[in-house]
């Protein structure tokens, strides 16, 4: 009875598994990879999202206080 179970939740893993990895994908019984598609509509302005790097990031910062500094103390 044990041996039964067994395989039977062998069988139901690697079903799983195949239908994780689209094996069935043919037949229309694919997982669902539409995950969310609200968040693209939902984006503002995703052109003006700047990456930096560390390193650039505190030279940009470095400079946006000293020019501050030097602002406040010419006015």
């Amino acid at each position: 009875m044990m041996r039964w179970f067994m395989a039977l939740l062998l069988i139901l893993h690697a079903a799983t598994l195949a239908w994780q990895w689209d094996a069935f994908a043919r037949w229309g019984w694919g997982p669902n990879t539409a995950r969310e598609p609200e968040r693209l509509g939902n984006q503002i302005r995703p052109e003006a999202l700047k990456i930096e790097t560390p390193a650039a990031a505190a030279e940009r910062m470095a400079a946006e206080t000293a020019a501050a500094a030097l602002k406040a103390t010419n006015p």
